[in-house]
């Protein structure tokens, strides 16, 4: 496996984690922490894109939190709330792949 991908698919579940810490404010670092594992996740997953030719729906997918991250720290109170709904669609999008349509 390439590192980009292992890179992404860390980041990736990191931010799962940490955007559930975030929702339930369990830790008061959460936010922060949860915005840079999807910044990475985000270039990542461009990147990702860009060297293999593959701009597939699972990686906009995988870009679409960054516009709620955006939002929240512009002040719009579900910003971080919608980041971390359309990271739970993402992963929910790749298990099914995962299981409908093996490589």
């Amino acid at each position: 496996m390439r590192w980009d991908v292992i890179i992404h698919s860390v980041a990736g579940i990191l931010s799962l984690i940490l955007g559930s810490l975030m929702m339930l404010d369990f830790a008061p670092w959460a936010r922060d922490a949860f915005s840079i594992m999807m910044i990475i996740t985000f270039f990542s997953a461009i990147l990702i894109s860009w060297w293999t030719s593959s701009w597939v729906r699972g990686h906009f997918l995988a870009m679409a939190p960054i516009l709620g991250i955006a939002l929240g720290y512009m002040g719009v109170s579900l910003g971080f709330d919608l980041a971390f709904a359309l990271l739970c669609l993402a992963f929910a999008h790749f298990v099914y792949r995962g299981f409908v349509q093996p490589n």
